[in-house]
């Protein structure tokens, strides 16, 4: 259960409706739920969002004087035993999962027809909102995210799950900079107690994501939520999905015939080996991928090591070759009216989105709120995922200003941020003085001058030489530039065309 205020639908509409109704009456069979209404040992607090089964509520439990993420199933699907048997088996295929990794589901209950599940409040944002912050991230904080993603994945395929719906707004990543898979509800037990709720021909899933197989209908193993994670990280790379469209079937269609623009193109400053353990994992035949989770999770740990080292992670590169051939489809005439089901589902919003809001903070408290890490690294990486950032950047520059590779991150993120505010660009002016003249790289040079020239890109007597000067750096800035950089690049020669004519 992420934390995200921009992602928040209708969450203040029930909380205004506060009553101090007795908690008898409070859990009469039918009533509509609203805030101080009591389901057993929870009290609603205010609903955090909806999707096509169920609403998400926090809600404190009682007992433990603790907040918890309270999922109730729609009133009207009560009457259907599928639905709530799938319900219920979210429950269940999560609540035996304890990793750290993984959002903790408490206790699944029923009060006087009202079906719920209990689990961990997040506090943070899930992956997408993040990156619709920060634009594609690099490549360490990536291989952070990657990293724990996998080790969650393997230990849901070591119980037989697999979850069938991975996907940005299903990963969450709280203050600490911890990810954490959430939203067991499409998840298929293997094995043992099969309740066979989404049977071969029928798609469940978010199109965006969805392995080839998913899409067809086929039975699906721990590889499909391989491709989804794939796809993920493409998207996290990237800053957007690999394959868009008008509609669900269209995207749906890409994922069964089209190769994605390769992920080195977009990102040429990524290493190979980051860039084919992505194609590995987003291969159409799951025989091309990865077998398990655990064989991701240890190629991304060789990469993060040789960041480090600089041992070479070059075989890498060699064993994630595959063809790019498109999915073998045996049975066409079935796959429309699969893509047809695929459309009926996804508009009706079959898997929850939990989309939660975060509590208002203070600004004035926000700096003596920022804890002292024990690294540079670490006071980075809460600053990251923190969502009033400023001040942590700055937290990291005060208190680890020799600190050669995370200080100067510091100073790069801010200037990014400046250079977003029209009323911050003196500040984002001194901070690309600072990467240009005190560090010094080739890497922070061309982004100084990218950000340089996007300043002075609408100042007519300044704008030609701007101009002159990227593309005399034009060999430079395809080697440094992505992501947020890159953005930047293009809106300054934009601007520059616009004040040339």
């Amino acid at each position: 259960m992420t934390d995200s205020k921009s992602n928040q639908p209708d969450a203040n509409t029930d909380a205004d409706q506060t009553t101090a109704m007795p908690s008898q009456e409070s859990e009469a069979s039918g009533a509509v739920p609203h805030t101080d209404t009591v389901l057993g040992d929870f009290r609603l607090l205010r609903r955090l969002g909806k999707g096509g089964m169920a609403e998400v509520w926090l809600a404190e439990q009682e007992s433990l004087k603790r907040n918890v993420a309270l999922k109730l199933l729609r009133p009207d699907l009560t009457e259907d035993e599928t639905y709530v048997a799938r319900f219920q088996t979210e429950a269940k295929a999560a609540a035996g999962l304890n990793h750290p990794n993984i959002v903790q589901v408490y206790t699944v209950g029923e009060r006087h027809g009202q079906y719920f599940i209990a689990q961990e409040y997040v506090q943070g944002q899930t992956l997408k909102s993040f990156v619709q912050k920060k634009g594609p991230l690099e490549v360490n904080l990536a291989l952070l995210i990657m990293r724990q993603v996998a080790s969650a994945l393997q230990a849901a395929s070591e119980r037989g799950i697999v979850h069938r719906d991975i996907k940005p707004e299903n990963i969450m990543l709280n203050r600490k900079g911890e990810a954490k898979v959430a939203d067991f509800g499409l998840a298929q037990l293997q094995g043992g107690e099969h309740l066979n709720l989404t049977q071969e021909g029928v798609t469940m899933g978010t199109p965006l994501y969805m392995s080839p197989e998913q899409v067809s209908g086929k039975s699906l193993d721990q590889r499909s939520d391989i491709y989804s994670f794939g796809i993920s990280c493409y998207h996290m790379l990237a800053g957007r999905p690999p394959f868009e469209g008008e509609n669900a079937v269209s995207v749906a269609v890409k994922h069964l015939h089209e190769a994605p623009e390769p992920l080195g193109k977009i990102r040429p400053d990524l290493p190979a080996a980051v860039c084919s353990v992505v194609d590995r994992m987003t291969a159409k035949q799951p025989e091309d991928r990865y077998e398990n989770a655990q064989a991701v999770l240890n190629d991304i740990r060789k990469i993060a090591k040789s960041l480090k080292t600089g041992e070479s992670v070059d075989h890498l590169i060699d064993s994630s070759k595959r063809s790019a051939t498109s999915f073998p489809v045996k049975r066409p005439a079935l796959v429309l009216p699969l893509l047809c089901v695929l459309v009926a589902m996804f508009s009706a919003g079959m898997g929850v989105v939990m989309r939660q809001s975060i509590p208002e903070r203070d600004p004035e408290a926000l700096e003596a709120s920022i804890p002292d890490k024990s690294s540079a690294r670490a006071q980075y990486l809460f600053a990251m995922f923190e969502v009033s950032s400023e001040d942590a950047f700055k937290s990291v520059i005060q208190r680890y200003g020799t600190d050669k590779v995370w200080t100067p991150r510091a100073h790069e993120q801010l200037a990014l941020m400046y250079l977003r505010d029209s009323s911050r660009h003196d500040d984002a002016r001194k901070q690309l003085n600072i990467l240009r003249v005190e560090y010094g790289t080739d890497e922070l040079k061309t982004k100084a001058l990218v950000g340089n020239a996007y300043l002075d890109a609408a100042n007519k007597d300044l704008a030609p030489s701007m101009g002159a000067a990227l593309d005399r750096n034009a060999g430079k800035i395809q080697e440094h530039i992505s992501g947020s950089w890159k953005q930047r690049e293009e809106d300054a020669r934009e601007m520059i065309r616009i004040n040339s004519e």
